[in-house]
């Protein structure tokens, strides 16, 4: 048994909570703070891909993150950075104009509610904040 696991039994005894309504909010919280994480490394990576547009006058055209890493590192970004916090490869489309960057988010699934989408610059998807 993890310790995130015991920690979320012992404070729901403590707390007069059902083991199951705590680790539900433990989850959440974990999940919150990696959606934090992700879009912060999307920010970053963002910043680079801005960048590049004025060492190459645009972006890295490609169709995967490693499209996108082989153009920015390691002069605008120091590290490859190529998963989000899951664990999974972030997506990337670019025709050397405009680009998107995605996060299938925490069910794992793009095209769904959760993903988290910056293009050119600025997220035109992030999930709701979890309750």
């Amino acid at each position: 048994m993890g310790i995130a696991a015991l920690l979320a039994i012992g404070l729901a005894f403590g707390c007069g909570k059902t083991g199951e309504e705590y680790a539900g909010h433990v989850v959440r919280a974990v999940d919150q703070g990696k959606i934090t994480a992700t879009r912060s490394d999307m920010e970053t990576i963002g910043r680079a891909l801005e960048a590049a547009t004025f060492d190459r006058g645009g972006y890295p055209a490609g169709s995967t993150i490693q499209d996108a890493m082989a153009g920015i590192v390691p002069a605008q970004l120091r590290l490859a950075v190529t998963a989000d916090a899951w664990g999974r490869p972030f997506e990337y489309r670019s025709d050397g104009r405009t680009y998107t960057l995605t996060s299938a988010g925490t069910d794992g699934a793009t095209g769904t509610d959760d993903d988290l989408a910056l293009t050119d610059g600025r997220f035109t998807g992030l999930p709701a904040p979890s309750r």
